[in-house]
């Protein structure tokens, strides 16, 4: 997911907690109950068909509900279903039971169709969801997206009112996951047909299913809430009565409220972790996120050229950014893939350490230099000239910053230029193909390796460069298709995938993300997922 968690140049969530109400929170009996939480970026949308970034998948994470959650420590539970099912058909098929007197917060009932109707509205083509390549092994959803099969055909049919059946290509291990991410939440047709294009543009123009339901936000405001869902299955256990939402882009804001009493809980940047390591509110999360340089193919860029590439590559000094620049807890990056996100099955070894290229997250300036004087003469150029899109929050420019800076000292005849923009700026020029290189930051979308190696397939949406490789495609393709039932096979394919894209320096890996900050120690069952949309408040509660 752009941060991204989706690119994220995406935003990152922060939560930031205000205390009101003072009755034990466990119980739905208890005094009002309410926090802040503070997003970093906008919000662009909480229609799920067609959301791409962190800030909105997270706002739909807990005013909708799927099929199932995601609760502590990474645990897949039910959610809008009875139970967490078993496949049958080999693993290609899953028959969910609806739990009883299911509704939407507007008080109509949320039956199978719904599930039915969301996922065909996404893999229609008319509907431009930058996602619907998420639900690719669902049968027919690829041929239906690329507009060869009607909508109708899609694997997914409603047996009765409580009983939805999917049938897949092929079985597919990560699947539970995706039936707690935002893609495949059901949605009230009556209501996106009355809202027609206004559909899920503002709070107003939306109902809900989850835990919550969403207030004040206009789709251009900085603030909003999340108030408790009275038509929600679960509503005994939701214990925070609201949640006021505030976007806060500048981390020395948010822990000047924090100190000021007006927060609870303050996102910080590299400075300010160092300073409040010690504090006993301090709190580090570890994400399954990669920064990297995206970096354009498109004929005539310069960043076409593979050894340009290499020579940017490597006159970045990774530890010096993750230690200096940003310093917030953050490692060096070791490829695409994050560590301690997926171990080899037979020999429990890191992916990053068997996928392992060097040469591409290496700091080597007169390697570069080689590398360099190359390019410029297959390219019959003196000097280029390089576009540097990045989001408009702190960290990234100073990301983007010390990009440029490393560039333009140590590649004589380089000069970057910055274009530092809102989110939905960044992401429109990222989607566009309208820069040289994007800073982005992607966190994974489910717990398996897909979720990264996809990004960089032919024609996917995130594949902002728009890089192409044969081998590489047919690499991913087998392990999400003849290789998906062999756990050895599947994992060395994404082995080789890895090394392919680093050898080709497809995208140059910057920094593998962590989240540092001050939270509130009364706040207590807020559930954090390395992957997906970061912040579960389901649970959440407030101690006397």
């Amino acid at each position: 997911m752009k941060n991204k968690w989706k690119k994220l140049g995406t935003a990152t969530l922060l939560l930031s907690i205000t205390l009101a109400g003072c009755g034990t929170a466990k119980s739905s009996e208890s005094k009002e109950q309410s926090f802040s939480v503070m997003e970093q970026s906008d919000l662009l949308s909480i229609d799920s068909s067609k959301s791409i970034d962190l800030t909105s998948f997270n706002m739909i994470n807990n005013s909708q509900e799927g099929l199932y959650r995601v609760a502590k420590g990474n645990k897949v539970v039910a959610g809008l279903a009875e139970k967490v099912v078993k496949p049958t058909n080999n693993g290609k098929t899953y028959t969910f039971k609806l739990r009883k007197g299911l509704k939407w917060s507007n008080g109509d009932a949320l039956t199978a169709k719904d599930f039915v109707y969301s996922w065909r509205r996404t893999v229609n083509p008319d509907t431009k969801a930058g996602y619907a390549y998420i639900m690719d092994n669902v049968k027919n959803a690829t041929a239906i997206n690329a507009g060869k099969m009607k909508p109708s055909k899609l694997g997914i049919k409603a047996l009765d009112k409580r009983t939805v059946q999917v049938t897949l290509t092929q079985a597919t291990p990560y699947f539970k996951y995706l039936m707690a991410f935002g893609t495949f939440f059901p949605q009230d047709q009556k209501a996106v047909e009355k809202y027609g294009s206004k559909y899920g543009t503002a709070s107003k123009y939306m109902v809900y299913s989850g835990p919550f339901k969403m207030e004040g936000w206009s789709g251009t405001n900085m603030s909003w809430k999340l108030v408790k869902n009275d038509k929600y299955w679960d509503k005994k256990n939701v214990a925070l009565s609201k949640i006021p939402v505030k976007v806060v882009k500048d981390p020395n804001t948010a822990l000047n409220l924090y100190q000021g009493g007006k927060l609870d809980d303050a996102l910080l940047s590299g400075e300010q972790a160092t300073q409040e390591k010690n504090n006993k509110a301090f709190v580090k999360y570890s994400e399954g996120q990669t920064a990297y340089l995206a970096m354009n193919f498109k004929k005539g860029k310069s960043t076409a050229n593979v050894n340009a590439r290499k020579a940017i590559s490597l006159v970045i000094n990774r530890k010096t950014l993750t230690s200096k620049v940003l310093a917030d807890g953050s490692t060096p990056a070791t490829g695409f893939m994050p560590a301690n996100f997926v171990k080899n099955p037979k020999t429990g070894t890191d992916f990053t350490k068997d996928a392992s290229n060097s040469e591409a997250v290496e700091y080597n300036v007169a390697k570069a230099k080689a590398y360099w004087k190359t390019a410029l003469k297959e390219t019959g150029k003196t000097k280029m000239n390089f576009t540097l899109v990045v989001s408009d929050d702190d960290s990234q420019k100073k990301v983007a910053e010390s990009v440029q800076s490393a560039v333009e000292q140590n590649l004589p005849g380089a000069t970057v230029t910055l274009r530092s923009l809102p989110t939905k700026g960044a992401q429109s020029a990222e989607l566009s193909g309208n820069f040289d290189m994007a800073v982005v930051r992607w966190i994974g979308d489910y717990t398996d390796p897909l979720t990264f190696a996809q990004l960089e397939t032919t024609g996917n949406t995130y594949n902002y460069g728009s890089f192409s490789n044969k081998t590489y495609d047919s690499l991913v393709a087998a392990t999400n298709g003849k290789d998906s039932n062999n756990e050895q096979k599947r994992y060395e394919d994404f082995v080789k995938a890895e090394k392919l894209l680093m050898d080709q320096e497809a995208v140059v890996p910057l920094y593998q993300a962590v989240q540092t900050q001050l939270v509130n120690q009364k706040v207590k069952g807020v559930v954090f997922h390395p992957t997906g949309a970061p912040y579960d408040y389901k649970w959440v509660h407030v101690e006397k």
